[in-house]
């Protein structure tokens, strides 16, 4: 099934829960791990940024894994259910995208939206994938605070009222962090509500000053013309969700998406700015559920990487 943004976040009642009860932790049964091995749609990419040693890396973002049990309530349980219908395949493709990663020895970069929402399983799954497999990096996404999906209004607060539930059974800092790789920094920053910290550029000055060529990661793509024409023109998207969109693009969304979309004046900033950074060799992103690759900044190219869930991948060859 093609699931776009806008039928994403459409929750249907009624499916029936095998698909997200029926397997324990990592017990996908063979055949169907099988498939997903083969059902990975890999793209590949060569950059050449400085690093130390050549290395691969996968990246992935958007799992959306549906896991509860008897410790949610039942509006939880049926919440899971329900978005079991859109994600039937997510165990069996992450479980296919680290055995593709084992295989060629390589880095595995996650872009956020590991889980669909919060549940104590959901959360057990994240931590065992990522304590199964090292070397491994990731950002958050807007899922991994979604109690229900969409029931309040998401911002900071709603955030941060489970961010230090969420935190422990990640491997790194969700709100900034990096990581250097034979000789590449790995930078990680939070904007999955479409704004950044206001110390942000103050953090990644540290990050430049080390001197190293940098890849970002973040769960929202940034804003530029061409990604944008994309969402709002090829894709037939009424919002092109992508962070730092400029007010008369905003402006033409529907009216109950304009305000959480808008660009505030430190995202703004921030965009303008990480455009001026050499440093910056490519931006890693997620959550559009589909593939774009276009130019963010004269030294940067933006990776976009779709679904997970539907076996999406992109492999890098960094040199």
């Amino acid at each position: 099934m093609q699931i776009s943004r806008r039928n994403f976040l459409q929750t249907a009642l009624g499916v029936g829960a095998a698909s997200a009860f029926s397997f324990p932790l990592f017990d996908v049964p063979q055949a169907l791990a099988d498939e997903a091995k083969k059902d990975l749609k890999i793209e590949r990419f060569t950059l050449k940024v400085g690093a130390t040693r050549p290395f691969a890396a996968v990246h992935v973002s958007d799992t959306h894994v549906t896991f509860a049990d008897e410790r949610e309530v039942e509006r939880k349980l049926k919440l899971a259910e329900s978005r079991a219908k859109y994600f039937s395949r997510s165990e069996a493709f992450h479980n296919a995208s680290v055995e593709y990663a084992k295989e060629k020895e390589a880095l595995l970069l996650h872009t956020g939206d590991f889980i669909d929402f919060l549940s104590d399983k959901n959360l057990e799954y994240v931590k065992e994938a990522f304590d199964a497999f090292s070397p491994c990096f990731c950002s958050s996404g807007n899922h991994e605070f979604s109690h229900y999906l969409g029931e309040a209004r998401e911002d900071e607060q709603y955030k941060m009222n489970s961010f230090e539930r969420v935190q422990k059974y990640y491997p790194n800092d969700l709100k900034f962090c990096s990581f250097v790789y034979n000789g590449v920094n790995f930078v990680a920053f939070d904007d999955v509500y479409y704004y950044v910290d206001d110390d942000l550029i103050d953090r990644f000055q540290v990050e430049i000053d080390k001197g190293l060529p940098i890849v970002t990661l973040c769960h929202v793509p940034l804003y530029t013309p061409q990604l944008t024409k994309f969402m709002l023109e090829d894709q037939k998207e009424k919002v092109a969700w992508v962070l730092g969109a400029p007010d008369e693009v905003v402006d033409s969304y529907p009216e109950g998406r304009r305000e959480s979309q808008r660009s505030n004046e430190t995202t703004t900033k921030f965009l303008e700015w990480l455009k001026e950074q050499k440093l910056v060799k490519a931006l890693l992103a997620g959550h559009l559920h589909v593939n774009h690759v276009g130019p963010f900044s004269e030294t940067a190219m933006q990776y976009v990487v779709g679904g997970n869930f539907k076996g999406d991948l992109f492999e890098f060859s960094f040199e």
